[in-house]
């Protein structure tokens, strides 16, 4: 049920707080929903975080919001409001709101039940995969192909430390 409540607020955040430039926005829009649907279908039998009910009728109903709803209106306005050309101080802070925001919900999300961890994923990598997360899709408004790169590296590196083989993918 969460999964509903978080979908409502990011889409009165969108049309709050986020410019109606999205057509600027929308390749990195793309990149952050396929790299979440992408985590789903290959890890679906070795999930290092899950998507649980929560009162919904079946686990994909959180997934598909998140895919369709969160994640892409999450980074239409977090691009909306960068503060480009700004110091790079400023940018941090900006990143760093966003990394807590998201750690905020993920931990009340954790409390409630609507996300489980698996496979000594936790908290703390959740983190780090966050603010990789955002500094990425930062880097992929303006560099697309630098930040599918660091997007592969990264994946490997959490397939090598989190042990997830070919033969536990789906």
């Amino acid at each position: 049920m969460i999964a509903i409540i978080y979908s409502i607020l990011w889409i009165i955040a969108a049309f709050k707080l986020a410019d109606r430039e999205w057509k600027q926005y929308y390749p990195t829009i793309l990149f952050s929903s396929l790299g979440n649907a992408l985590y789903e279908i290959i890890c679906y039998k070795y999930q290092l975080w899950q998507m649980e009910p929560n009162g919904l009728p079946a686990a994909i109903i959180p997934m598909m919001l998140l895919i369709l709803i969160g994640m892409p209106l999450s980074t239409w306005i977090f691009l909306s409001k960068y503060p480009f050309g700004k110091k790079l101080s400023i940018q941090a802070m900006y990143i760093g709101f966003y990394v807590v925001m998201f750690l905020v919900l993920e931990y009340l999300s954790i409390k409630i039940g609507a996300i489980t961890y698996h496979h000594n994923w936790n908290l703390f990598w959740s983190g780090i995969f966050v603010i990789v997360m955002f500094l990425v899709l930062r880097i992929h408004y303006s560099k697309p192909l630098l930040a599918l790169f660091i997007s592969v590296i990264f994946s490997f590196f959490l397939i090598f430390v989190f042990d997830v083989s070919l033969h536990k993918m789906k």
